[in-house]
Formats: structure tokens, sequence, C-alpha cells
């Protein structure tokens, strides 16, 4: 099956992603008429995170299709190649995954919906920028439940990393507060800022342990991504239609605060306002689009290159609130300005940049000292040499599965593609990191407005599995 090339998906997840992020805020920044009668915004958090999970749902048909279209090309070649009585079965393609690991989607998709409620509430009383920037603290909450549920050791890249982490966060913050901005439309106080702020650094803590969990229970989960990413919308909207929306509605305070909300208000706002139901609509597409896109970056890429481009996506957010506000684009009321204290909020960003680049660089010779040490002590031989995928194969975009070979940029510390479909030892390691980096990359790719968090499962957490295997091979060849 072929798919959009390199560029294209690198085009996409800039695009698709950068609109999810703008729009989480630009909606809150619309008005319409409420069940009271009355014009006012749409400043409705718990809804925004129901419209996140609707939208990670359309994932599912998606990854059927792919299944249906990867089974008739094995069928196909099938009845192309001569039949050979020694020949293997082939077993590649997207992995559907059991009933029981299907349900076990439903713990994460709680820890995402916990994570993005808090989010969306503290998204606002600040600017989309400043949001995006914020979500940084995710890598110091998942370095911490690392070293304390995993009993992993950090290295100097990891704790310079997080030094910059916490500086550029600081300077975000600070700089918010000092230019007292945290919508156009309505005015701020320093307090909902300090308080908006807070709650989106809660939800880096509650999503650094649903990685921590991920990563735990769900390491060798073979399943395609993208269904992941369906099966945690399809429980995420379940969950907000039956739980948490009837919370919301008995929940104290006033519409809009962001406790209480009216689902019933909410209806009427989208019924009454063609702009509204114009951002929703877009929205939801642009996650399916973003999703999509994630993957085959990672795929053609890896996820290191995609993390360069998270990075790059909260910049082009920031540049597309100020066009907002200064261009007829903004309506007059949309967007975020430029304040004096604008440049020390682009240090801070530099300063997380930075951070993020060089934590990545600790996870990787985290790996390589794993892998040599698993080495060194005989558990398990060499890597053996593997061919790289053809050019041609290349060039038609072949999305990689589970079970497939993957593009050598892909995996993770100078192991090489190929090695999946060997009976190697090490190629055994390499597949389950494969699946560990499938299922756990996953989770940037489901959620809207993500993130410095996608290099967070990328790469963190290899080392570990690759010891874990080595041990189970080593106990294997004792027995």
């Amino acid at each position: 099956m072929t798919v959009l090339g390199r560029g294209a998906s690198v085009g996409g997840l800039i695009v698709f992603g950068t609109t999810t992020s703008l729009f989480a805020k630009v909606v809150y920044e619309l008005e319409s008429v409420g069940l009271d009668g009355k014009v006012k915004l749409f400043q409705k958090p718990w809804a925004m995170t129901l419209t996140m999970f609707i939208g990670m749902t359309f994932c599912l048909p998606v990854a059927y299709y792919r299944e249906h279209l990867q089974r008739k090309e094995r069928e196909d070649k099938a009845l192309e190649e001569p039949l050979l009585g020694d020949a293997a079965p082939s077993h590649s393609g997207i992995q559907s995954g059991s009933l029981r690991e299907t349900l076990l989607l439903s713990i994460p998709s709680f820890f995402d919906l916990v994570a993005t409620i808090l989010m969306n509430i503290g998204l606002l009383s600040v600017t989309a920028s400043v949001y995006q920037m914020m979500r940084g603290a995710e890598m110091l909450f998942a370095a911490v439940f690392a070293v304390t549920f995993l009993h992993r050791a950090l290295n100097r890249f990891h704790l310079m990393g997080i030094s910059c982490c916490v500086a550029g966060i600081g300077l975000v913050g600070m700089s918010s507060i000092f230019s007292g901005e945290g919508s156009s439309t309505h005015p701020v106080s320093t307090d909902q800022m300090l308080m908006g702020m807070g709650l989106i650094v809660a939800s880096q803590a509650v999503q650094a342990a649903q990685l921590t969990f991920e990563d735990f229970f769900m390491a060798d989960l073979a399943m395609d991504p993208m269904k992941i990413v369906g099966f945690e919308g399809v429980f995420g909207t379940l969950l907000m239609v039956f739980v948490m929306l009837p919370i919301a509605y008995f929940l104290p305070g006033g519409e809009g605060t962001g406790l209480h909300e009216n689902t019933l208000d909410t209806l009427t706002m989208i019924k009454n306002s063609g702009s509204l139901k114009a951002v929703l609509l877009i929205d939801m597409f642009a996650l399916l689009a973003y999703n999509i896109s994630g993957m085959l970056v990672t795929g053609h890429l890896g996820a290191v290159f995609r993390t360069v481009l998270e990075t790059m996506r909260t910049l082009f957010v920031w540049m597309l609130g100020l066009l907002l506000f200064y261009t007829p684009l903004g309506m007059g009321r949309l967007g975020e300005s430029w304040t004096a204290w604008s440049p020390l909020q682009a240090l801070g960003f530099v300063i997380l940049v930075a951070g993020t680049l060089v934590y990545g660089r600790g996870d990787e010779e985290a790996n390589k000292e794993e892998l040599a040490a698993a080495i060194a002590s005989g558990a398990i031989p060499p890597p053996a040499e593997a061919t790289e995928t053809p050019a041609d194969e290349e060039a038609a975009g072949r999305v990689p599965s589970a079970a497939a070979p993957v593009p050598a940029r892909s995996v993770p510390v100078g192991i090489r593609a190929g090695a999946a479909a060997s009976p190697h030892p090490t190629n055994a390691i390499l597949g389950s990191s494969l699946r560990a980096t499938a299922t756990i990359t996953h989770g940037s790719y489901s959620r809207s407005l993500t993130h410095y968090g996608s290099l967070r499962g990328s790469l963190a957490g290899q080392a570990g599995l690759m010891a874990r295997a080595a041990r189970e091979r080593s106990r294997d060849g004792d027995e």
C-alpha cells in the first residue's frame, strides 16, 4: 500500500498539528447565543475534550481500511509468486491485538482524559503559545517517574535536559505573568494565569504517569498504532458522555469558568453559530490528518526527527497567533500580541527546545550503554549486519507496521532495519523495542494539542525493554 511521501507527511504534521493547537484557543474566543438567549464566549473545555476523543475515533476506520489493503496486497502477491512447499508463511502487516489488549487501552484513555481536561481548563487563562511551551514540563515528570517506579538511572544529558526544561518553563511563565495577556477577548487576572499554568503543569504529571503505565504494562502490545489511537478515542468518548459531562453539569461555579458546564448550553451554542460548527469540524479533521501524518513521519524519518518538527510546530502556533492579532484574519479579537516581554518568552522557548534535544541525547546514550552491557555479559550475541531498506520501497512510501521491517532511521541506537524478521536473539530485542516504540509513541499521536512529549515515548524505555528481553532469552536458554 502506497502512502504520502516524506515531504507531504512532514508538511501535514506541521500544518495539521498547528491547526489543532491554534484552534484549541481560537474556539474559546468565538461567540454564540446560548441556552439563556445571551451572546457569550464558547468557553467549554469539557466539550473540547469530547471533541478531541471523537476526532481520535476516526483513526479506527482508517486503520481497518489500511488493514484491508495490506491483506489484499499480500493475497495478490501470493497469487503472483510460485508456490514453494518450504516457504514460510508471511505474518507481516497490521496487527490487530487481542480483546484483553484492547480493553487494557481504557486505562491510558482515562489518564489522557484527565490530563486533557486539566489542559483545556488551563488554556482558558493563557495564550496558545504559552500553553504549548508549558507542556515541556512532561519531560520533568517522566524522568521522575522513570527513576521512582521503573528504577532507571539518569545520565548527565538527562540532567542537563531537565535543567533546561525547568529554566525554560520558568522564563515562559514569567513572561506571561509580566505581560498580563491571557486572552485577546477578555481580561485575565494574574491569579487566573497562575492557576491556568499550574493546571497545565499538573496535566503533564498525569501524562507522564500515563507514559509510565504504558511503558511498564504495555511495552509488548501488538497492535497497529492507529488502532490504539482509535480505541482510546472510543473509550474516551464513552467516558466523557456517560461519566464526565454529567459530573461537570453538577459541579459548582458559573458557566465558562472551567468547572461547571451545561452540555445543553454547549449544543445550543454550536447550533447557533456557523463559525463554531466550522472550527469544530476542521479541528476534528485536522486531528485525524495529524495522527496519520505523525505516523508516517515516524516511519519515514524516525521519532527523533518528529520531535524536532513538534518543536517547530510550537513556533508556528506562536507566529500564527501573532498573524491573527495583527491582520484582518483575526477579526480584531483573535490571536495574541507581541509585548515587551515576548523576547523573554522566546528565550524560554529556545532553552526548552535545547533541553528536549539534550534529553533525547541522554536516551540515546543510555540505550547504547544498555545494549553494550548486554552484549558484554554474554546475555545476547552482537547484532548481525542487516540490509537497508531498498530505495524503490522508500520512494513508494510503504507504511511500516509493528510486525514488518521498519526503515533504519526509525530504529533507535544503532540497530538496523530488517532484524525483526530474523530469529537472531538481538533481533528479538529489536522486535520488542519496535513494538514499544509504536505503542508508546502513539501517545503523542493521540493528543490533538501536543507536544514536546513525542520524544519521551519514542526513545525513553528502550534500554529497559532490551534488558528485559535479554534476561528472558537468557532464562529460556538455561531451561
